[in-house]
């Protein structure tokens, strides 16, 4: 998992099916400190994260079990990293 702040929204007039209705959220990766590191991912978000907030990031089958929990049900899903916690205390 990454610690981030939540630095905007990615919207596309195109997306492939598997990802409609889904939320995709820029993430500034930040380091022990709180600094930005420079680093930006893009990931799924289904705690309806807001600007400016801190929010771990998990990646692979942590971003899937995040998602939707167990092997056997999130297996199909398109996610290589979802928003998997909002650290309290961290709104703009």
């Amino acid at each position: 998992m990454i610690r981030g702040k939540i630095v905007g929204t990615v919207w596309a007039t195109r997306l492939h099916a598997a990802l409609r209705g889904a939320k995709l959220v820029l993430v500034a990766v930040e380091d022990a400190a709180g600094r930005a590191t420079g680093e930006v991912w893009v990931a799924r978000d289904t705690l309806d994260a807001r600007r400016g907030e801190t929010v771990l990031v998990a990646f692979g089958s942590g971003a899937r079990n995040a998602l939707v929990p167990g092997a056997e049900a999130n297996r199909g899903l398109l996610a290589d990293a979802a928003v998997a916690e909002i650290v309290d205390g961290s709104g703009a």
